[in-house]
């Protein structure tokens, strides 16, 4: 997949003649935001805002998502309320400080970069993530022990997903952390005590999939460096005691 330079003013010239006033923001965010697009691993993504999702908005937005995703063949952009992004802030901790951190207003106003991401809850999304992760590559191995060229494929294709874990738990550390993936990889080992080494190789492989790695050794290693850094976000940042309600509410 290229990155779509002249598709995205198509696009937004699309959902501004099928919604009118009801678009508020059309944002592109993620590794099509940055220089790290990478054709065969990156998604373009999207959001889309606007201030009426009822039966008649859907029903015009669809005929432009359906040539988005079936004849450009991109993933479909997500599409939210103002009411929804703001009340999501909470629940999407992570999704909506990258974000903030990277994007590019196509149409409308900066709107996400004034929705307020309560940290406290950013910390605990972090630790769910690593260790839902951590349960899935365990299951994966476990069904496709003797299989390294699909060991190897899983590796490279949730190797960003994983990276950006790592930058939210220094995040959640109080840190500010490098984005370049590598210096990342390099400054987490050093804060969550793990070897970077076998893992700066599974970096390579979304670059070069031809490149030499023993797939068990480094899922193993991964596996390893995902539940260090969740035990270390666990011992150095304590969930926080919720107070119960009143019953009397």
């Amino acid at each position: 997949m290229k990155k779509p330079a002249g598709k995205l003013q198509e696009l937004v010239n699309q959902l501004q003649e099928a919604c009118g006033a009801n678009l508020v923001s059309v944002v592109l965010y993620g590794s099509a935001a940055r220089e790290d697009f990478h054709e065969q691993y990156s998604d373009v993504n999207l959001l889309a805002v606007l201030k009426d999702l009822g039966p008649g908005s859907l029903a015009a937005l669809m005929p432009v998502v359906r040539w988005w995703t079936q004849e450009e063949r991109f993933s479909p952009p997500l599409i939210m309320t103002v009411e929804e992004l703001r009340e999501s802030a909470d629940v999407f901790a992570i999704e909506l400080l990258d974000i903030q951190q990277t994007h590019q207003t196509l149409f409308g106003e900066d709107i996400v970069s004034a929705v307020e991401v309560p940290m406290n809850l950013h910390r605990v999304e972090v630790e769910h993530e690593l260790r839902t992760t951590l349960l899935r590559l365990r299951q994966h191995l476990l069904l496709r022990p003797d299989d390294p060229a699909e060991l190897q494929g899983v590796l490279a294709k949730s190797s960003s997903s994983v990276m950006t874990l790592f930058r939210h738990a220094l995040i959640a550390l109080g840190g500010d952390p490098p984005l370049a993936k590598g210096q990342l990889l390099e400054h987490a080992g050093q804060v969550f005590g793990f070897d970077a080494a076998p893992l700066q190789a599974i970096l390579t492989l979304r670059t070069d999939p031809q490149h030499s790695v023993d797939a068990a050794a480094a899922y193993h290693a991964y596996m390893g460096a995902i539940a260090r850094v969740a035990h270390e976000l666990d011992a150095r940042a304590p969930k926080r005691h919720w107070q119960k309600m009143s019953h009397n509410v």
